[in-house]
């Protein structure tokens, strides 16, 4: 099982609503669905789409004056999600993808500016 916050950390997060892929189903838990987060850093676009019982990881980064494509990151298996600062000027998150041999950390902030940091650490 993929371990992902709760919605509402996710709204806390990324401050905005998200599109839900299967609106038809309301008792469905947010863990089963899918939901996609439009927000904006003023200097970063972001769309951010997650399906937490799959363990996919989707965020894609644009220039809001030009549309250009600044980054695109499309994980299908996230083992952890975390939190790492939510704050009003500070919001970043860790991602986990375990391997047989590996882990492999993605260091991701949203605010004040856009950063990623990639790391694969050897288990054995």
């Amino acid at each position: 099982m993929y371990v992902f916050p709760e919605e509402n950390d996710f709204l806390s997060l990324f401050e905005c609503e998200p599109t839900l892929f299967d609106t038809t189903a309301k008792d469905l838990p947010f863990y089963y669905n899918k939901a996609t987060y439009q927000f904006s850093n003023r200097e970063e676009d972001f769309i951010v789409t997650l399906s937490p019982s799959y363990g996919e990881v989707k965020i894609q980064v644009t220039q809001p004056t030009s549309n250009k494509l600044l980054s695109l990151l499309d994980l299908k298996r996230v083992d952890k999600f975390e939190i790492t600062a939510d704050k009003k000027e500070l919001s970043s998150v860790l991602l986990t993808v375990l391997n047989e041999d590996s882990q492999q950390t993605i260091e991701i902030d949203f605010k004040p500016k856009y950063k990623l940091i990639f790391r694969e650490h050897y288990m054995r």
